[in-house]
């Protein structure tokens, strides 16, 4: 390093300095400014899109509330899910739009919006959730080795007694007593306060389990 002898050699240097690196320096000022105040914008886009995605969300469950029969409800949270798609407000429209369709016995069109949140979500306990009832629908279709394929799939320790019991009932209701008395019994394992597996299991009694 240079070792500068007077404060006029030091002054002499500093200006050299400036001038061989001011204007990078100026420009990498006015960049830095620019991508402060770009990240701040970025930041006040995402708020108001989330602020009107939230308000869009309460409005369509009111309309649900108060016209759960409307026969364009489905349509309307498909509409939805599809214009927020990005937001965390999409995975629970595509929710509440499963459970009408369910309710409705429109089966196809819930396991649309549950794939659709398996594949689309970031956080492993909402991705299982929407595996449960994903096979539920299954099951009631009578798809039977779809759900069994379903239930398959990884899920949280939390999630596994529920998975185990649902497993169960899939491969009670395809005859397959044994297969289902050994999920009931793996399931309890997880959950021995659950007063419905032992009813389960208590009509299963006579089975061996496989």
């Amino acid at each position: 390093m240079e070792i500068y002898n007077s404060e006029e050699q030091q002054v002499e240097a500093i200006k050299r300095f400036w001038k061989e690196n001011g204007t990078a320096i100026i420009a990498g000022v006015v960049l830095g400014l620019g991508g402060l105040y770009g990240w701040r914008y970025f930041q006040d886009q995402q708020l108001e899109a989330t602020m009107a995605a939230s308000s869009a969300y309460t409005k369509l469950l009111e309309q649900q509330e108060k016209a759960a029969d409307n026969p364009e409800l489905l349509a309307q949270f498909q509409t939805f899910v599809d214009e927020n798609n990005d937001s965390s407000y999409a995975l629970l429209a595509a929710f509440v739009a499963a459970k009408e369709a369910v309710a409705k016995e429109d089966y196809a069109s819930a396991a649309k919006q549950l794939n659709w949140v398996m594949t689309t979500a970031k956080q492993p306990e909402i991705k299982a959730l929407a595996q449960l009832r994903l096979a539920r629908v299954q099951n009631e279709q009578k798809d039977y080795p779809a759900a069994l394929a379903t239930l398959a799939l990884a899920v949280p320790e939390s999630f596994k007694a529920q998975q185990q019991e649902l497993t169960g009932d899939v491969l009670l209701n395809s005859g397959e007593l044994a297969k289902a008395k050994t999920a009931y019994q793996a399931a309890a394992n997880k959950d021995a306060q659950n007063p419905i597996l032992k009813v389960k299991l208590d009509e299963l009694a006579h089975v061996t389990a496989a």
